[in-house]
């Protein structure tokens, strides 16, 4: 029996090896993502076979998360067995993953696509260079940010950590006049707080930058470098009385970050206006997710995660443009 227990920073060291080792680095999974959103999912982490297993509390369900670490050695029917003898859950599983334990279990489980948690890759170049009639909204944005004001870029350490607080309010108050959900926004914000809170325990792998006009700052990012080749942008914060603050924080960002090939800019959760945003900037392909289970719980969809009975067989043709595919 897989032995869990909470999230915390005497195991981070051991949990990010795991990571590492996984083929496919998810964001949601990143440990600097999991401490951001404890308070939200109840992150519970146990270690056996080579692994690390993720388990997530929502109310009285207990769902389990990616596995972590190599799967190419990991003999999954046995694993299962001996974990899993009567029933479980899996969420957000990379399609890769999701169709493997798909197959151990032939058709006696339930497999549902989950479109709302797809992680958008872009390459960084792109989003730098921004050129092309596809990107013609954006760049001319930025640019009109870059024209029209006396602007400073820089990133940030520990001791600019209170006037990210003060601006993080300023935005919430911004957030709130707009008319946005207030308890989404709280819970967000509470997100945003356990990661300044313990910036340097996160270690050097997370990075934050802003935008300042008459030293105030007008945008920030959070950020995360998942591997060698790849960052994710966690959260990001503009201003939208200051014209292009979103489109300049992006792409300014990525002109300074360093020698990385892709930014993971997360799921869209299903959002029509963040999904709307997220494609316009076209993005080079997706990690699709995949919720799984060998069995069927009479919930409401949105406890559940999506599962649904006799769906292994189910085509999730979510999007109708079919230059943008899956990372495995």
């Amino acid at each position: 029996m897989l032995s869990f227990r909470p999230l915390g920073f005497d195991i981070k060291e051991r949990y990010n090896e795991h990571y590492q080792a996984c083929p496919v680095k998810t964001s949601d999974t990143s440990f600097i993502n999991l401490w951001a959103w404890d308070n939200k999912y109840h992150s519970e982490v146990a270690f056996a076979d080579d692994l690390c297993w993720l388990r997530f509390r929502q109310g009285e369900n207990y769902f389990y998360g990616t596995p972590l670490g190599n799967w190419a050695k990991v003999k999954w029917n046995e694993v299962l067995a001996k974990h899993f003898p009567k029933e479980f859950a899996f969420i957000n599983l990379p399609q890769k993953l999701a169709f493997e334990l798909a197959k151990v279990y032939n058709d006696e489980l339930s497999l549902q696509g989950d479109r709302n948690n797809w992680e958008y890759i872009y390459k960084v170049n792109d989003l730098t260079n921004l050129s092309g009639s596809a990107y013609r909204n954006q760049r001319k944005l930025s640019n009109q940010f870059k024209q029209m004001y006396n602007y400073r870029f820089r990133f940030i350490d520990c001791k600019d950590l209170d006037n990210l607080r003060d601006f993080q309010q300023q935005w919430l108050e911004q957030e709130q006049l707009s008319g946005a959900d207030q308890l989404e926004l709280a819970k967000e914000n509470l997100a945003i707080e356990r990661v300044l809170d313990v910036w340097p325990q996160l270690g050097a792998s997370l990075f934050g930058a802003v935008l300042e006009i008459d030293k105030e700052i007008v945008a920030y990012t959070i950020g995360e470098k998942l591997d060698k080749e790849t960052i994710a942008i966690h959260f990001e914060k503009a201003l939208y009385d200051v014209k292009g603050a979103y489109q300049a924080i992006n792409r300014i960002t990525l002109e300074n970050i360093g020698n990385y090939k892709y930014v993971n800019r997360e799921q869209d959760l299903g959002l029509k206006g963040l999904r709307r945003a997220k494609l316009e900037y076209n993005p080079l392909q997706f990690i699709k997710k995949y919720n799984l289970a060998n069995y069927y719980q009479i919930l409401e969809k949105e406890q559940n995660h999506g599962i649904f009975k006799n769906s292994l067989n189910s085509d999730f043709h979510c999007l109708p443009d079919t230059k943008y595919h899956s990372l495995h």
